[in-house]
């Protein structure tokens, strides 16, 4: 077996000695932030005093709206969110105001010495009120392919009703933070755990009335992110770089647990009705689906949220006639943000509840519904892109050899005839998950490469290391087109000195589009290079001419240059090899450049959104998965017997790293699915705000039996090498835990409901009201 690439990170990891943004010491003078979060959903804001406050020992300042020089807002794609409320308060943990002190606990005490004064007004916090009221962001978006009405008054069958999803906290290991320092000429430095450096740095300059290029970002890596680091870092930068600029001293600010929690988005909760026609074997005839997603109070991503949900709502079946219409909702929660799949989990959980309706209104196997609608290929999607090379049918084969499918089902049945206290339960969910942003415009990235003068490499991207690794995958696209060692290679922080404009990392996009980048510009360093080697291999090929007559005659070209093992050789002289790092001090002796930028977008992506159709994803990732439970009746907890993955990934470039990701993801889903549950009051106080209260999977969640298969395929429409993305579409695996769940509560009780997330109330609710 072959041994797999280098882990750039995976020694500093295991030893402790990775660098994050919080493990460096304070600089001298620093100053630790605080906050005045609010204790209400929503009210008028009548006054806030601050002076007792700021006239503590240690309290460097209090800053408020007033304090800002430019415009007060960070809202990125909707204009709609101030950095401190002026007029009216729109979610409990709004920031109201910032202590800057000369430790935290000076800062805390100056916080609870700042007057506030409001008048309460009544919070719209759930999805139905606030549609009822037409409380969206922007007109409701609509994907539509043929007469819906006709096609649903023709099917055999029809089913109707409503289908919930609920909110998801992030749970990074790291939580909100950033490091502000003053420079010389106006510049700040941030150090910011953010995964959009560009954001940041555009947001920061608009609040700040100063020239994007004195604010530089930079981040090493984060501890963790999932979505919630896109655009939630931006408001702690903007208040860590306004708080530099008013004290003209180094700022930190950093969320306790608690806090974060508290202050940020979570993943949408989704409420959605549909209407659905199939026939008498479970073929769909016509699917009608509103889907509304709670946004919470500014608009953050929520409408990029929506679309991919609707874009997503078929997952792997092709249904011929399609009606999608989508609301995002203003509510008085904290603004709802990217999460892992970014609306797709939220769309794709709608038509697999429908298909396991159908299965047991049928009375058939639900794998054998989704075998008999799942995408052929160049069937289109609901938008009109065509689905290029569908492999869900075959992924289906493999996963019923894999798991020995129909013995597995007779395993399950005879259990649960024996049985009356505990039941199993198996179910199915496959994955068809689009890649690149479907906003058009951030599938572009650069990559700047610098070879030193003894053969050792740096490499920038605009992509942010947050334990997805996308530093080693990039890493590996260079090694493999210099053809040296990994080791040899560096991969430098995010910055918008090295890389601006850098498009977040995310959307699974990361290792695509930044390394496409890198690989473009290591082919310009090998373009730059073969002059100086034609020359270094020529000397070593009229030595041996010299000494050997009948040696073959010298190319009249200068093609066939091979770069691979640390060497650099002629394919027609194979024999005549020179070392990497002798022919880069011969290059810069030549005065050749040793440098080389990159950039790349990808291509035929579009989307017409007053249409609501058109080619939105460069390509797709398709898989599917197994889950098998067992459910105690009497308690409601469960554990997982066995859990089959099978993933098409293209051509990797880490089978260890897309593993890893696979697996994350999965638990990561079962998580939202059955471990966690984020509440909130009647008065929009979210209820887990700590880790002995918000339940996370742990080790001991994890399947007794887990089987990863990653099925390696030659796409003509793969990304960087022939690989494929792993960072959200694993995810929808986990979905599968939840139906088997079900299905298991179900064996017990015909007509119990199963509320989402299946944590132990809700299976003994579901059997009490079955």
């Amino acid at each position: 077996m072959k041994k797999p690439p280098w882990h750039i990170s995976g020694r500093l990891h295991v030893t402790g000695s990775s660098q994050f943004i919080g493990d460096s010491t304070p600089l001298p003078g620093m100053l630790h932030a605080k906050f005045l979060f609010s204790p209400v959903a929503h009210a008028r804001l009548l006054s806030l005093d601050t002076s007792v406050a700021a006239g503590l020992s240690g309290i460097a300042a209090v800053i408020t709206a007033n304090d800002i020089p430019g415009e007060n807002q960070i809202g990125h794609v909707i204009k709609d969110e101030p950095l401190f409320p002026v007029d009216v308060i729109k979610y409990v943990g709004q920031p109201l105001a910032m202590v800057l002190a000369e430790d935290t606990l000076r800062a805390e005490q100056a916080v609870k010495m700042i007057k506030l004064k409001y008048e309460e007004l009544v919070p719209i916090l759930e999805i139905d009120e606030a549609d009822a009221r037409g409380e969206w962001y922007v007109p409701e978006r609509r994907i539509v392919a043929g007469d819906v009405d006709t096609a649903l008054s023709s099917s055999p069958y029809v089913l109707e009703g409503w289908i919930e999803s609920p909110a998801q906290e992030h749970f990074y290991m790291e939580s909100q933070r950033c490091d502000a320092i003053p420079l010389d000429d106006e510049r700040i430095l941030l150090y910011s755990a953010t995964q959009s450096t560009m954001e940041v740095q555009e947001v920061v300059s608009h609040l700040l009335a100063l020239p994007a290029h004195k604010i530089i970002v930079d981040v090493p890596r984060l501890g963790g992110a999932f979505g919630g680091k896109e655009r939630s870092g931006t408001i702690w930068a903007c208040f860590a770089a306004l708080g530099t600029q008013v004290t003209r001293r180094p700022v930190r600010v950093l969320l306790e647990r608690r806090e974060d929690i508290l202050a940020t988005g979570k993943r949408h909760p989704f409420k959605s009705h549909y209407r659905i026609g199939f026939d008498d074997v479970g073929r769909l005839r016509a699917l009608d689906v509103e889907l509304l997603s709670n946004g919470g109070a500014y608009a953050d991503l929520s409408i990029a949220i929506l679309e991919r949900a609707m874009f997503h709502v078929d997952n792997a079946y092709h249904i011929p006639v399609i009606r999608i219409r989508g609301r995002a909702c203003r509510t008085n929660l904290p603004p709802n943000t990217a999460f892992r799949g970014f609306g797709a989990p939220q769309g794709i959980y709608v038509i697999e509840r429908l298909i396991e309706l159908i299965a047991r209104q049928l009375n058939k196997d639900a794998l054998e519904i989704r075998k008999i609608n799942a995408y052929r290929d160049g069937d289109l999607a609901p938008y009109g892109q065509p689905v290029r090379e569908s492999r869900i049918l075959d992924l289906f084969s493999r996963l019923e050899q894999l798991s020995d499918y129909r013995a597995l089902r007779k395993q399950v049945e005879g259990f649960n005839h024996r049985h009356h206290h505990k039941k199993q339960g198996i179910a199915v969910t496959p994955v068809k998950f689009g890649i690149s942003f479907t906003t058009a415009l951030l599938n572009q990235a650069s990559a700047l490469i610098w070879i030193y003068i003894d053969g050792s490499v740096s490499v920038t991207t605009g992509s942010v290391e947050m334990g997805q690794e996308v530093n080693t995958k990039v890493a590996v696209v260079v090694s493999r087109i210099l053809g040296i060692p990994i080791e040899r290679i560096r991969i430098e922080s995010s910055n918008t000195q090295r890389v601006g404009n850098a498009s977040p990392t995310a959307a699974s996009t990361g290792s695509d589009i930044n390394g496409n980048a890198a690989r473009i510009a290591a082919e310009k360093l090998v373009k730059q290079l073969s002059e100086p080697a034609w020359e270094l291999i020529n000397e070593l090929i009229k030595d041996t001419i010299a000494a050997d007559d009948h040696h073959p005659p010298l190319p009249p070209d200068r093609d066939g240059l091979v770069f691979a093992d640390d060497m650099v050789w002629s394919a027609a002289y194979p024999d005549h090899k020179i070392k990497f790092s002798a022919l880069i001090r011969h290059a810069y002796n030549q005065r050749i450049a040793l440098a080389a930028y990159g950039y790349y977008r990808t291509p035929d992506v579009w989307f017409d959104r007053d249409r609501g159709a058109g080619h939105p994803f460069h390509y797709y990732v398709f898989g599917c998965a197994l889950s098998q439970v067992e459910v105690d009746l009497m308690t409601g907890e469960h554990r997982i017997m066995a859990a089959y993955i099978v993933h098409e990934n293209g051509q990797t470039l880490h089978p260890e790293i897309d593993r890893g990701q696979i697996i994350g993801a999965y638990i990561q889903c079962y998580g939202w699915c059955a471990v966690e549950d984020i509440v909130h009051d009647k008065y929009g106080r979210y209820m887990a705000l700590t880790p002995s209260t918000y339940k996370i999977p742990s080790l001991r969640e994890l399947p007794d039996k887990l089987v990863v298969e990653m099925v390696e395929s030659k796409s003509r429409f793969a990304s960087v090498m022939g690989s494929k993305a792993t960072g959200e579409p694993p995810f929808i695996y986990g979905l599968s835990v939840f139906f088997a769940i079900e299905n298991a509560v179900r064996d017990a009780c015909p007509d119990a409901q199963l509320h989402f997330p299946a944590i132990p109330e809700s299976v003994v609710m579901a059997l009490d009201r079955g």
